[in-house]
């Protein structure tokens, strides 16, 4: 199947906008992670508007875009799990279906995810930096939840403001039966 030349550009649009995006930081923690601003829905709707083909393409670009500008490697499987895992994962969005309830399960479902995702990486390879007392697992699953999770919540809190909901909706017509 050949790709569509103008979802292929709007959805490297939406990445541009999410890299941009992931500049701002309303928080940014001492080892890594941070909640920016609404950067994961904006990688989430490339996915949403054209489909899981176009999700993946844009947020595997967008997780290329993330270790180039920012790495911190120490194992390829670390790699795999903060970066490709971690952040292509919002290309499964548009699994869920074409609605707007389902965009936000297919969110909330990636933020899961990703979640797990870097969970599993900060126990693994990160467990040393756990406050004395704190079990490893209770540490990563607190630090990594308190920018994945807050970003998350407040991703959806402005996708249900009415203006916004309502732009995300024309852009899906507009786009899905235009291009």
């Amino acid at each position: 199947m050949p790709i569509n030349i103008k979802k292929f550009t709007l959805s490297a649009i939406f990445v541009t906008i999410a890299y941009v995006l992931s500049f701002t930081k309303l928080l940014h923690l001492p080892f890594g992670g941070s909640i920016t601003l609404f950067s994961m829905m904006c990688i989430s709707l490339p996915s949403y508007f054209f489909g899981v083909r176009y999700g993946f393409m844009a947020s595997i670009a967008y997780s290329l875009l993330q270790l180039i500008v920012d790495p911190y490697i120490i194992h390829p499987i670390q790699l795999l799990l903060d970066y490709t895992i971690a952040f292509s994962c919002f290309g499964i969005v548009g699994i869920f279906g074409k609605e707007e309830k389902d965009f936000m399960i297919g969110f909330i479902v990636a933020c899961i995810i990703r979640f797990l995702s870097s969970s599993i990486s900060g126990y693994v390879f990160f467990k040393e930096y756990a406050p004395e007392g704190w079990n490893p697992i209770v540490y990563t699953v607190v630090y990594n939840g308190s920018y994945i999770f807050i970003e998350c919540v407040l991703s959806l809190i402005v996708i249900n403001i009415g203006p916004v909901r309502k732009l995300l909706n024309k852009l899906k017509a507009t786009y899905q039966d235009k291009v």
